[in-house]
């Protein structure tokens, strides 16, 4: 179940006041979204979550098209919040939302790991250890997804808002 919030999720809320230091940056799998999307959840499986917008650069098709499908009504589109209760649900939200170019966050339920995903492509992955980020971008890397060099997103600034 998919459902539109009109506040920031709670989950966002303590990920930006206290972001974790163990990071990750890769280019935005988009033509192998789907074996992407399949390691991340068997790695760290997830039931429920939370996303929430910084920027909608363009009309994000892909995540309209999901709401249509699921019926669920979008107000508003280029400022959103979203609440998934569902494991199918969780995958489809990401790959729309990560196949459209928008810049969020997402925090499953309970937060094993995070997501901030940019418009420009890059996609950091968060994780509250180094082992746990470690065993992530292991199965990654032996999946053929390579990480950006030493690349580490800034942990202030208006992503952090």
């Amino acid at each position: 179940m998919i459902r539109f919030l009109s506040s920031l999720p709670e989950s966002i809320r303590r990920f930006r006041a206290n972001p974790w230091t163990c990071q990750r940056t890769l280019v935005t799998p988009r033509k192998n979204m789907q074996s992407f999307l399949s390691t991340l959840l068997t790695v760290f499986p997830v039931e429920q979550g939370a996303a929430s917008t910084d920027q909608v650069v363009f009309e994000p098709h892909n995540v309209l098209d999901l709401m249509m499908r699921l019926e669920v009504g979008v107000e508003g589109y280029w400022s959103f919040n979203i609440e998934v209760s569902k494991a199918e649900d969780v995958s489809a939200l990401l790959d729309a939302m990560l196949n459209d170019w928008i810049d969020f966050v997402f925090v499953p339920s309970p937060p094993t790991f995070a997501i901030y995903a940019d418009h420009d492509e890059y996609l950091t992955i968060y994780a509250p250890t180094t082992k746990q980020l470690n065993q992530l971008t292991e199965q990654l890397e032996l999946e053929g997804f390579n990480f950006v060099g030493d690349y580490i997103r800034p942990l202030e600034g208006e992503i952090w808002r």
